[in-house]
């Protein structure tokens, strides 16, 4: 049977992209090495919602981490009950300061996604909102049986781009959007793609194409920094920059978030999701040339052998 890649050998790619810069893998047995950000600085901490269920509130303590995409870890966000209430639990954040929104960007997710059962709009797998407007690169949107991952940028909450739609709990899905602020002033713009690892895909589908956003400004959120989420919408009440609390966690785990400063096209989106397939061929052994080299020196040595046994005095 051939070896299965994992997300190790996609975030072997992905650090080795020029343009990287934020990955989140959550690698580890300590909190201080899976909050990590191993392409940047824009480290996370954990903090627990504001609500409670039946006077349950959320707890850091129950935020999980479990085996990963063929190995490494996941994240996973903790609920009390989703059903009975979308404020409380735990999830990963991180301070203005740390992210700032590119002006052309790619961000690209690994992530075992549950059925969405909160009364909540949308939870999230990666937001930020400096402003009005919204940068919610990455959602988790719809009700159970017709859950889906997407993107809402823009100040319009109900103006969500789908990338698909996924059926039952557990199910590994790889989504990246490559999203442009600024090339039209007032307008975001993204192409987003999507494979259901669970259902076998090894090629990606590109479900958005150039899907527009221009309610409010969008394009004010490149360049501005703010607090963000991974696994929930985080929260400053304070006004001091500093996320404290985080609402809205999404159903399943995360094994990976990346950013790049640039636009990848599908071509360079499809080379990652082949090396999260299919593992690289392992390096040639330098034994092995000089196993070669040994090997054909005695060859001609005894070559040599038989031509002077073999010419006449």
């Amino acid at each position: 049977m051939p070896a299965l890649a994992t997300n190790i050998d996609l975030q072997n790619a992905q650090i080795g992209n020029a343009d990287i810069l934020h990955l989140w893998s959550f690698e580890g047995a300590s909190n201080a090495t899976r909050h990590q950000d191993s392409a940047g600085s824009a480290d996370l901490h954990a903090v627990a919602g504001e609500g409670n269920v039946g006077g349950v509130p959320g707890n850091v303590a129950d935020i999980g981490y479990e085996a990963g995409f063929n190995g490494g870890q996941a994240y996973r966000p903790s609920y009390v009950d989703p059903a009975q209430s979308s404020t409380a639990g735990a999830a990963l954040v991180s301070n203005t300061g740390l992210f700032t929104s590119p002006n052309r960007f790619t961000i690209e997710a690994v992530v075992r996604a549950d059925q969405k059962t909160t009364g909540s709009a949308v939870n999230y797998i990666f937001q930020t909102r400096p402003n009005a407007d919204r940068g919610y690169f990455l959602v988790q949107d719809e009700a159970v049986g017709a859950s889906q991952i997407g993107s809402i940028i823009g100040n319009n909450f109900s103006d969500g781009a789908t990338a698909d739609t996924y059926l039952g709990d557990g199910v590994w899905l790889y989504v990246a959007a490559a999203i442009d602020l600024v090339t039209t002033p007032g307008q975001a713009s993204a192409d987003i793609y999507f494979a259901n690892l669970s259902t076998g895909d090894t090629l990606l589908t590109q479900v958005a194409n150039d899907r527009t956003w221009n309610t409010a400004n969008p394009s004010t959120l490149a360049g501005t920094p703010g607090i963000f989420g991974i696994g929930a919408f985080a929260i400053d009440r304070n006004g001091d920059d500093i996320a404290e609390a985080a609402q809205e966690f999404f159903q399943g785990a995360i094994d990976s978030v990346a950013i790049y400063d640039t636009l990848l096209d599908g071509t360079a989106l499809q080379g990652n999701l082949t090396a999260l397939l299919e593992p690289a061929a392992p390096p040639v052994s330098e034994a092995a040339p000089l196993a070669l080299l040994a090997t054909g020196g005695l060859a001609l040595a005894g070559l040599a052998r038989r031509r002077q046994r073999q010419d006449p005095i």
